[in-house]
């Protein structure tokens, strides 16, 4: 797709930040913010970009940015502006700020991701991303997909709360399922019992990055409890800290894990007769960062 550059109200040519790119208001703008940031001297100016605006104080923007409020129609109105959208990308950005709301307070989002979807229709990937959007950003849903192939499993919102540790409420388990169903993830068969109708689904590249970063998080979050409640003969924790020559080994250490988990999952998955579900989870980052020697003071 090719990239166009508007001018902004301070007279600066940005490039344009595709908005159908994205499933999350909150990533749309911090990108803004990042666009705007390489063009200036110095960190993104907040309290300017405000004024610009029309905003007195740039303490409603910064929590905006950080999804601790959702921006008002107003909001949204001086966003459009600023960012050139036409008619279809400013109601795009409403209908994801949509979502954002409509998910805190439990509502269903099908009708919001439908008319999404039909605005980004272009946008062959985007399809993907919005099928996932309800159920991979919440830890628990792809648990509960995995736990309907248990050769025991009991499509009770009892027996799940108790599989689960109770770690999930009955609400979320049997808004977990709902989700699921909806985007075709489960199945129901003539006689209402539950499928797993794509066993292989996976959280790749094609996910949304906040709906992805959340999904993780949580798991994240499991993996340390794990680390306190479970017993040794049930979890292994395993890590190591290494050099490496990144520009030359990078994307192969990433190639060689993405292979071992695949690697894994053919080996130790079994969708018929598997009695537990377990989570594997992988982090490999960096620890460092690249200094700049002429800035430091000797």
């Amino acid at each position: 797709m090719e990239t166009v550059s508007h001018i902004n109200k301070d007279g600066i040519s940005l490039k344009k930040i595709e908005i159908f790119n994205f499933t999350d208001y909150s990533d749309y703008l911090n990108a803004y913010v990042n666009e705007y940031g390489r063009y200036s001297h110095g960190p993104f100016n907040l309290k300017n970009w405000a004024k610009r605006l029309g905003y007195r104080s740039p303490s409603s923007l910064a929590m905006v940015l950080n999804k601790q409020r959702f921006p008002t129609y107003k909001m949204i109105a001086a966003f459009s502006e600023d960012f050139k959208l036409n008619k279809s990308e400013r109601r795009y950005l409403e209908l994801l700020v949509e979502l954002e709301r409509k998910k805190l307070k439990g509502e269903s989002l099908e009708e919001t991701i439908k008319e999404a979807k039909k605005i980004s229709g272009l946008h062959e990937y985007q399809q993907i991303n919005f099928n996932q959007f309800t159920v991979v950003s919440d830890w628990f849903c792809y648990v509960v997909k995995r736990l309907v192939s248990h050769k025991d499993f009991q499509n009770d919102e009892d027996w799940i709360f108790k599989k689960l540790r109770r770690k999930v409420s009955r609400a979320k388990i049997r808004r977990a399922i709902d989700s699921l169903i909806g985007v075709e993830l489960l199945k129901q068969d003539e006689s209402g019992r539950l499928i797993d109708s794509s066993p292989k689904t996976h959280t790749g590249n094609e996910i949304p990055s906040a709906a992805i970063r959340s999904h993780h998080r949580g798991m994240i979050e499991r993996a340390t409890e794990a680390l306190e409640e479970q017993s040794i003969d049930d979890r292994i924790f395993q890590a190591i800290t290494l050099n490496i020559k990144k520009e030359e080994d990078k994307e192969a250490a990433f190639d060689d894990i993405k292979k071992f988990i695949n690697d894994f999952n053919r080996k130790y998955s079994d969708d018929n007769n598997g009695d537990s579900v377990y989570q594997l989870n992988l982090q490999f980052f960096e620890h460092t960062t690249k200094i700049d020697t002429e800035t430091i003071e000797h």
